[in-house]
């Protein structure tokens, strides 16, 4: 032991017993769930179901994961069917896609100990581990976890803190309790799904179409949080505004899995789109609905853009159950994107 580091162990000592005393009276201010029932509406009402994800580099924390690989974590928490578990699964993938990690995590309720409990395993690569734990506490901003790893023949303690740092964020801290190794922090976000499934395509923009010298606008916009994408459509007037005779929503359909699109028109038409098909450059949308007359209408609407131009083509039309192609969507119509 060097001269220095001897003359300043004392204090490193009593930092660290400080730091232990600390958390450990910290913890003692948080609350036991007195029910399943209570338990599960903590995580209900609190937001923490649901989507999550979170890109980082991984540390020694773990005996079975090496240090230093960049990852893109994904998991999905949610009740099961009968509201007497919590499932949670989830993956690792490092920066090529490869998997690199993955596992579940089933929680209930322990009547003896009258707590939380759960059991967690998984594989990193080949190498398979094991974790068992219960719930040492929870207060309105975070939740602390106490568990037991097995891993490479090695028990060990780790102390897990979940912080609800936003609606759609949280902070998760992993350490371990002998103090060995890097503790491994993460910041969560809540998977948006719509963006997601967008797979670079752009949806907004104020997008004017020329239509026998009458300019028709569409000005489509984020909202909810890049959640959904809000579009008023209708002809541009002298001084650059839109007369709006139309407004859409697009959503994800997590259900199905699918992008939908609602569009309601000033005559009344109403018209249910799913998109097809998608890419950075291309959308194709099945429409249905009816006018304003309440005539069924069907049509495949096809979009291809470069840049700030768009090309979009009407494809399978049919009103009232027989084939037609109108005028207007005889030939491809061209849009071009207003900065």
């Amino acid at each position: 032991m060097s001269i220095a580091f001897a003359r300043f162990a004392p204090l490193l000592a009593l930092l660290l017993a400080t730091e232990v005393a600390c958390g450990q009276a910290s913890e003692a201010k948080l609350a036991q769930p007195k029910s399943w029932t209570e338990f599960t509406s903590y995580l209900v009402d609190g937001g923490d179901l649901g989507w999550w994800e979170a890109r980082g580099t991984t540390t020694d924390v773990w005996k079975t994961l090496p240090a230093g690989i960049d990852y893109h974590y994904r998991a999905h928490v949610h009740l099961d069917a009968t509201g007497r578990q919590v499932i949670r699964t989830f993956t690792y993938v490092d920066g090529d896609g490869n998997l690199i990690s993955s596992g579940s995590e089933t929680i209930v309720w322990d009547e003896k100990s009258r707590n939380a409990i759960w059991s967690i395993s998984g594989f990193d690569g080949d190498l398979p581990w094991a974790d068992s734990g219960r719930l040492v506490g929870f207060d309105p901003t975070r939740m602390v976890v106490a568990s037991v790893e097995e891993a490479e023949g090695e028990k060990y303690e780790l102390r897990t803190t979940i912080e609800r740092t936003s609606d759609n964020a949280r902070r998760r801290t992993i350490a371990r309790a002998d103090g060995k190794g890097t503790p491994l922090v993460q910041e969560f976000t809540r998977v948006n799904h719509l963006v997601d499934a967008l797979g670079g395509w752009d949806p907004v923009g104020t997008w004017i179409t020329d239509l026998g010298g009458m300019r028709i606008a569409s000005d489509a916009r984020w909202s909810a949080g890049r959640r959904c994408v809000v579009a008023e459509e209708g002809p541009m007037e002298p001084d650059g505004s839109i007369r709006s005779t139309g407004t859409s929503l697009m959503w994800f359909d997590l259900e199905t899995r699918t992008i939908r699109q609602s569009y309601v028109g000033s005559t009344g038409m109403a018209l249910q789109g799913e998109v097809v098909s998608i890419s950075k450059d291309r959308m194709v949308i099945r429409y249905t609905g009816t006018d304003a007359e309440g005539v069924a209408l069907r049509a495949m609407v096809t979009s291809t853009r470069d840049g700030d131009v768009m090309s979009t083509r009407f494809s399978d039309l049919r009103y009232d159950g027989k084939a037609s192609t109108p005028a207007w969507a005889a030939n491809p119509m061209t849009s071009t994107r207003r900065r």
